[in-house]
């Protein structure tokens, strides 16, 4: 049998046909919103509680505090202990999974159809009645005080999080890491975890999504027998103080003497989860380093093995969430990475994109929307993502339409306007001796050596 059809790569197909179901939207009387979407032919029901409870509202001086509090959501109710919270989601199917953003606390369960009304009491007396016991919040709070130590000492982990506090100033929030500090979560007690559900956990702020085998007006009927009686005001959030620390370019290196590799992360602060310019930004993105194939990816890996891999992204928020370049290189390849993501960076500013990386691009997003969006689960995740950042309800029924609309000139122009290298705060976590005099020879602004706890040198 002839081999040459391995010479020739297989063409993509038609993306594959995708219709978001309908969402119904209703408000109990209490001001809590549900959101609806029949979906699916299994009989199964995620069912997410979305509560505007993000680690942006937490004080500055208890960072990590939104982590506690989602953790401490399986520690019991004012009925129920952790044993029997345990025990009751056992006997109906079910796992309770708890999740934290800047932006909101989740708290979620996917039961069979016909435990839905039993499994959604349970999470209604989570989310509602939250006992916080001394006893769990300390040993929660001792296991993440050990994951920010474990954190400190992996080299990727550390890089992630110093790069809050290299990009914004110091009273912005997303300055600390989400988990917190040794500092700041050494000093949360019970009582602040309670103070936290008391003013964020109410029902105006929280949003039930219901995605699967129930229809609307059972879903309504449904929340407001668990939700309907619940009460209470939710405090004012904090004002959202987002501005950069340094306003010209900078590098930030953290120490790790004799280590083999650096992590560098590369980028500024970018824009909202609302911007206009969202669908020719992530179309771009995808370009320049948000896929395998990327500019990026190319140079780095493929045409000077520097990497493994590297990836640019946005990380959306409410306020402007930071574009970030990532990626793992060698100690002595260090400097040429990063002279290279500066190269790349201007070239896609001065020449734009070619029709073929266009095409690509958005093909490429448009196919596997349909692979994001195939459970109850990404569903319910999705409209979850909507109601957090305020977006219309009926966002995907277009969202194809928007990305096949954006052109070169798009791309273009969001390049100019969002990604400046002139500004790029450069991190790196390595062996300081052996690349800071190339790092200062990229002329790059001002070296700071940070302290992988805090503060620099």
């Amino acid at each position: 049998m002839s081999d040459a059809w391995r010479e020739q790569a297989p063409e993509p197909g038609e993306p594959r046909a995708f219709e978001f179901p309908d969402v119904h939207s209703a408000t109990l009387r209490n001001g809590m919103r549900v959101v609806h979407a029949r979906h699916g032919r299994m009989p199964v029901v995620s069912a997410h509680v979305v509560i505007d409870a993000g680690a942006a509202a937490e004080p500055a001086s208890r960072g990590g505090l939104a982590q506690l509090t989602a953790s401490a959501l399986h520690a019991g109710t004012n009925e129920r202990d952790s044993n029997q919270l345990a025990w009751d989601l056992e006997l109906l199917g079910v796992q309770l999974n708890t999740d934290v953003t800047w932006d909101a606390i989740e708290a979620s369960i996917t039961p069979p159809a016909a435990q839905l009304a039993d499994a959604l009491a349970v999470l209604a007396d989570v989310v509602r009645n939250a006992a916080f016991p001394d006893g769990e919040v300390g040993r929660l709070r001792e296991e993440q005080l050990a994951e920010i130590l474990q954190r400190m000492k992996e080299p990727r982990a550390l890089a992630n999080d110093v790069v809050g506090r290299c990009f914004y100033a110091p009273d912005a929030p997303y300055a600390r890491p989400l988990i917190g500090t040794t500092e700041s979560v050494g000093a949360i007690t019970p009582s602040d975890l309670r103070a936290f559900h008391r003013d964020r956990f109410t029902p105006s702020s929280c949003t039930l999504v219901l995605v699967g085998d129930i229809d609307a007006d059972s879903a309504t009927a449904l929340a407001e027998r668990c939700f309907g009686d619940w009460t209470g005001t939710p405090a004012p959030l904090p004002d959202l103080i987002v501005r950069p620390r340094h306003e010209g370019p900078s590098v930030h290196i953290v120490d790790r003497i004799g280590a083999v590799q650096s992590e560098l992360r590369i980028g500024h602060i970018g824009v909202p989860r609302s911007h206009p310019d969202y669908f020719p930004l992530i179309v771009m993105n995808s370009i320049f380093g948000g896929a395998f194939t990327s500019r990026l990816n190319m140079n780095l890996r493929e045409t000077h093995g520097f990497t493994y891999g590297v990836r640019s992204q946005y990380t959306f928020r409410r306020g402007p969430g930071p574009f970030l370049v990532s990626t793992a290189v060698g100690t002595d390849v260090t400097v040429r990475a990063v002279e290279e993501v500066l190269k790349e960076s201007e070239r896609l500013r001065s020449e734009g994109v070619s029709d073929e990386e266009l095409t690509n691009a958005r093909d490429y997003l448009i196919g596997i929307l349909p692979l994001q969006m195939q459970t109850t689960g990404q569903l319910a995740s999705a409209l979850a993502e909507l109601v957090t950042y305020g977006l219309p309800l009926d966002y995907y029924d277009n969202y194809r339409d928007r990305i096949a609309a954006v052109t070169a000139e798009d791309i273009r122009r969001v390049a100019r306007e969002h990604m400046r290298p002139e500004t790029f705060a450069i991190v790196v976590v390595g062996d300081a001796a052996s690349v800071r005099e190339g790092i200062e020879g990229l002329k790059h602004g001002t070296v700071y050596e940070v302290k992988p706890n805090g503060g620099t040198a």
